[in-house]
């Protein structure tokens, strides 16, 4: 095997996988904060700014509602599940999670794009290195 395909091919297993874009799935779904609270809570700043903002709403976990990209039923395993991005309404103010994520199937391959194959064969989501901010404009507003 020449050189430079040992060196692409070593190259393309070691780079990390380009995030899954669930602006794709084409569906968005409510859920409660409470069902994304396991998310949050790998961040310890997030989990600080949601447990605050709560408080100071007065709310529980359960009483806010957000939103979240959906996968439709079209998707084998995965359908019903929500992923980032998130919207979640606070009364008066909105938090917005974004996050990188990673659709694999039972043998660790992993789905960059939305394609037949990944809808009959992926089985699991993974969110990682998130990202969030607070505004005070509805950020739906504009959907």
């Amino acid at each position: 095997m020449p050189l430079r395909v040992v060196c692409l091919a070593t190259l393309l297993a070691v780079s990390p996988a380009l995030a899954f874009d669930t602006g794709k799935l084409g569906q968005f779904g409510s859920l409660p904060l409470s069902d994304i609270m396991p998310l949050i809570g790998k961040t310890a700043a997030l989990q600080r700014e949601v447990k605050s903002a709560l408080s100071e709403a007065k709310k529980s976990a359960d009483a806010v509602m957000c939103d979240g990209a959906r996968f439709p039923g079209s998707w084998v395993n995965l359908g019903g599940e929500h992923v980032a991005p998130y919207t979640c309404a606070f009364g008066g103010k909105w938090l917005v999670i974004n996050s990188d994520v990673r659709i694999t199937g039972r043998n660790g391959q992993v789905f960059e794009t939305v394609s037949p194959t990944a809808m009959k064969l992926a089985t699991k989501v993974s969110e990682t290195n998130l990202t969030w901010q607070w505004t005070t404009q509805d950020p739906d507003k504009d959907k």
